[in-house]
């Protein structure tokens, strides 16, 4: 993550891991208070993430779009899977991210995560390992109990879950994933539209949009 980042505007970013990178990009407006990930592995979510980036954009919310794979793991089915894998990538770009801010080439804000499906458990994990950083988390779809039982319970920053109503299976494994946290939490259903509709779109923009916006810290 050596390139010169533009503010405001589009920086291409990539994050080293192992013999390949994982690809962002860091788009920052004018005026931002706080920085959000929007994290997935492989292309099929990227076009949601790239509409819920411009929302949060023009709520003053800068956005880090990440893909969690390199383009030759992306035909893997399995490793779309692995928990532990993407989540040391991810902390992997946080660190990367909290350099940028000490050095001064990044102002120091806040952080948010937001994911779906596979990513979900992810972001929780991760939240959970750098509680400090993390000031939200939004999860749509996914299985959140995949983050492992002493995540859910050592969680400290604001998680909302947004579910399709219809999706009964992962509503009930979240709803009894929930119990497990003592932070702040919602579960939200969603209604039964296809996910890349405009209003399924716009329903998710609105709804994570303002929980980042709730749940920022006060500057002293």
């Amino acid at each position: 993550m050596n390139e010169a980042i533009h503010l405001p505007g589009d920086t291409p970013i990539a994050i080293p891991t192992g013999q390949a990178s994982l690809q962002g990009l860091l788009t920052l407006p004018a005026r931002f208070s706080a920085l959000v990930v929007l994290m997935h592995a492989g292309k099929h979510p990227e076009a949601r993430d790239d509409a819920l980036a411009v929302v949060l954009q023009h709520a003053g919310i800068g956005t880090l779009t990440l893909d969690l794979l390199t383009h030759a793991e992306e035909r893997f089915a399995d490793i779309h899977h692995n928990v532990s894998l993407l989540a040391r990538r991810l902390l992997d770009a946080l660190a990367l991210i909290k350099q940028r801010m000490l050095l001064g080439e990044l102002p120091t804000l806040p952080i948010g995560l937001c994911a779906a499906g596979d990513c979900s458990p992810v972001a929780l994990r991760v939240a959970a390992l750098r509680d400090h950083d993390i000031f939200a988390i939004v999860c749509r779809g996914g299985l959140i109990d995949l983050a492992g039982m002493l995540y859910l319970r050592s969680l400290s920053a604001p998680l909302l879950v947004l579910v399709g109503e219809d999706d009964e299976r992962v509503t009930a494994s979240n709803q009894r994933a929930l119990h497990e946290l003592s932070c702040l939490q919602e579960l939200k259903r969603l209604p039964s539209v296809s996910p890349d509709s405009a209003a399924a779109l716009g329903a998710v923009a609105r709804e994570t949009t303002l929980w980042f916006v709730q749940h920022l810290p006060t500057r002293i």
